[in-house]
């Protein structure tokens, strides 16, 4: 039985071996060399460090500088009957505008918008959370598109 268990565990093991993330850097045909951030708020803080894993020299690929912008609000989607808001809107937009290395004009700009609407919560720290969290996957997902949208060009 211990020899079974030993066999399923060393097959399982070099069965992962051949794994890579799916926006690993190698394979990318470009490479970020800076990242501006022309409105100093922590929404495009958080974007340009999750974009900083792209910043690496390599004379084989195309350099980009990217000059980013952002905006978030939160806007109240619906009332009760009371008057009381029973549901919000976040609306996160970004601007993205992307020169080589030798261009004064932006070769391509790029605009990213994404809205999420959930309900108002009575615990208003559980709902600071849940905000906190949605933010960080509308985040997540505006980065990666980023990074395919790069890939494109």
């Amino acid at each position: 039985m211990k020899k079974l268990i030993i066999c399923f565990c060393l097959l399982a093991i070099y069965g992962c071996s051949g794994y890579e993330p799916l926006f690993s850097t190698k394979k990318l045909s470009y490479y970020i060399i800076d990242i501006e951030n022309e409105n100093k708020n922590d929404l495009t803080e958080k974007i340009s460090k999750r974009l900083n894993n792209y910043k690496s020299k390599n004379n084989n690929k195309k350099g980009y500088i990217l000059k980013i912008s952002s905006k978030m609000d939160n806007i109240i989607s619906s009332k009760d009957k009371k008057g009381q808001v029973s549901s919000y809107e976040m609306i996160v937009n970004v601007d993205l505008r992307v020169f080589n290395e030798k261009s004064k004009q932006a070769i391509k700009t790029f605009k990213f918008n994404k809205n999420f609407i959930y309900n108002n919560q009575e615990n208003k720290s559980d709902l600071n959370q849940y905000k906190k969290d949605i933010l960080e996957n509308i985040i997540n997902k505006i980065s990666q598109e980023i990074i395919i949208k790069l890939q494109s060009l």
